[in-house]
């Protein structure tokens, strides 16, 4: 990672913060990850299913933060969001691992 601190950052802002649902994240949702999340397809972990995601979670979100952005098994780097920033990666985390669409 080019910049971990600015990482740490976002990280720990995402997990302290009171995490409401970007409008723009439910977007980059149903077009970049619902394709492979909604279904669980190729051992993606299924969106909103919190026993999919707990041992992903249990790694840490530095973890599924770099399998996102470096790729992962049959994940591409970014997933199918090649604009997405660190930030919007750590948005579509937690908001799929979340246990029910809000």
């Amino acid at each position: 990672m080019k910049h971990p601190i600015t990482l740490a950052a976002i990280l720990t802002f995402a997990s302290l913060s009171s995490w409401a649902i970007d409008p723009f994240t439910v977007e980059l949702y149903q077009t970049s990850c619902k394709i492979c999340h909604a279904e669980a397809v190729g051992g993606a972990p299924k969106s909103f299913d919190a026993s999919a995601w707990a041992e992903r979670l249990s790694k840490g979100k530095e973890v599924l933060l770099a399998n996102a952005i470096g790729g992962y098994k049959g994940m591409p780097p970014l997933g199918m969001c090649s604009d997405c920033t660190q930030e919007d990666l750590v948005d579509l985390i937690n908001y799929m691992s979340s246990e029910k669409a809000q």
